[in-house]
């Protein structure tokens, strides 16, 4: 059987006392997205189920068609404020869209002209207003980049300038909002248009940028988190050359795998491993600051359309495997500091180390290969107190220091500092004290799923 080993020595109680003088991090949130604002979902089941899974957050709409019914009279529908005021009930902090057209105003098209600007700023005070106190993030406009809302694709220099009139108003209502601005798709980041966005000014006009950046469409490694997060880096590199020495926090308000049965759909246990990873190295990206999975529940039942399988739980409440991925590692994404990566010789082996507000340890590892399992030994030259040992999604055990490489050697000795662990592609959470506790090695271990035939790896 072919093997590899990767000889290593990284102390990773030197990641914790380099950072131990560090203040707690800033927030990080985890979101998801809710279609509340449409009628569907059971609002009870849905937040009760949310709050388990550590979610902090949702992104829903409030459309101006549906509260400018009438020309010049604005009224909040009960059912919005009702799902708003019991989602704050129950802890959780609504992000609310601001958008779509009304068909007073150009004829219901993107507001573009001055009259229309100004009854979509009408009713972005209205709502801020309505709320206030209550939602503290707002997103300008959703996709306006595209034919999305019964609207014509728009150009990034008439966003912005519907940004500009919109941004000091609602915030001079409430200036303790949070103004999310952006919120183009994939093909807008990659086709110039927030790009375009950034120089005709958007900076000026919100407190931090929101994208969408699915990638399942993609092929090979293009459509996996390592790829997504590699990419985020060169978001953030593109904001800093439009920031002027200010600092601009990003957020990613869309992502997500859908698990629909097509070509680009993603089998459930593979898009939980995408959505854990995914979380887990947005914490690598200095300035995100927060990820919405689009989105919570299934909008039905059509086994193959992409948009009734978006979510973490079917239509009836039912969880998928992402709603347990995201349960297992909410927590630490959410709450704990991001103290560094531990480097390997290999590039494709990832150990994230957190320390949570207790000043316990941390380590988030999985392999990104398309096959096969690597095994990682740990070393312990401290305290051997056990670690509580998770394989994200599936479950926890309490695992003692001791290691035996009696497989390859039956005269082999024990060793009662070592621990080993086989990684693939679903995260594994360590957490205990490991603050005198190195890797020291990486080994590949043959399992080569791919001879099963007909397997989706990755």
């Amino acid at each position: 059987m072919l093997s590899e080993r990767i000889p290593l020595l990284i102390s990773l109680g030197a990641w914790l006392s380099a950072f131990c003088a560090l203040p707690a991090e800033r927030p990080f949130i985890v979101g998801v997205c809710a279609h509340f604002g449409q009628g569907k979902g059971h609002l009870p089941g849905n937040l009760s189920l949310m709050k388990q899974a550590g979610v902090v957050s949702f992104r829903d709409e409030l459309a101006w068609r549906s509260l400018e019914r009438a020309r010049g009279q604005l009224q909040v529908p009960q059912q919005f404020t009702d799902f708003i005021l019991e989602s704050v009930k129950q802890g959780l902090e609504p992000m609310l869209i601001l958008d779509y057209g009304n068909p007073f105003y150009d004829k219901g098209d993107k507001p573009l002209s001055p009259e229309a600007i100004e009854g979509f700023v009408r009713y972005s005070e209205f709502v801020v207003t309505h709320f206030r106190g209550k939602v503290k993030h707002y997103e300008v406009w959703n996709e306006w980049d595209i034919g999305i809302g019964g609207t014509t694709p728009g150009t990034a220099e008439d966003y912005v300038r519907l940004l500009a009139a919109v941004y000091p108003r609602i915030k001079k209502v409430d200036p303790s909002i949070i103004v999310y601005g952006g919120a183009m798709t994939p093909g807008g980041i990659r086709n110039g248009w927030m790009e375009r966005m950034l120089k005709a000014g958007a900076l000026n006009s919100l407190d931090q940028v929101s994208i969408h950046t699915y990638n399942y469409s993609n092929s090979g490694r293009e459509r996996t988190p390592e790829a997504w997060a590699s990419w985020m880096k060169d978001i953030e590199a593109l904001i800093d050359k439009y920031r002027g020495g200010k600092k601009y926090p990003l957020v990613v308000t869309e992502m997500g795998w859908p698990t629909q049965i097509d070509r680009r759909g993603t089998p459930p246990s593979v898009s939980a491993d995408y959505l854990a990873r995914m979380y887990l190295l947005g914490r690598t990206i200095p300035a995100m600051r927060g990820i919405w999975w689009y989105d919570f529940q299934d909008d039905g039942w059509q086994a193959s359309y992409n948009e009734n399988n978006f979510g973490l739980v079917r239509p009836d409440l039912t969880p998928k495997p992402g709603y347990f991925a995201l349960a297992d590692i909410s927590r630490v994404v959410g709450t704990a500091e991001f103290v560094g990566r531990v480097e390997t010789s290999d590039p494709e082996i990832w150990v994230l180390r957190f320390r949570t507000a207790d000043r316990k340890g941390v380590l988030a590892m999985w392999s990104a290969h398309e096959d096969d399992g690597w095994q990682i030994t740990l070393r312990n030259n401290g305290n051997l107190s056990p670690l509580v040992v998770t394989e994200v999604g599936h479950g926890s055990v309490t695992r003692e220091w001791g290691a035996r490489n009696w497989a390859e050697a039956r005269t082999a000795a024990a060793i009662p500092n070592e621990l080993q662990l086989v990684v693939r592609g679903t995260p594994w959470v360590i957490t205990g004290d490991l603050a005198d506790v190195s890797i020291t090695e990486v080994k590949r271990r043959e399992q080569p799923e791919a001879m099963r035939g007909g397997v989706f790896l990755r």
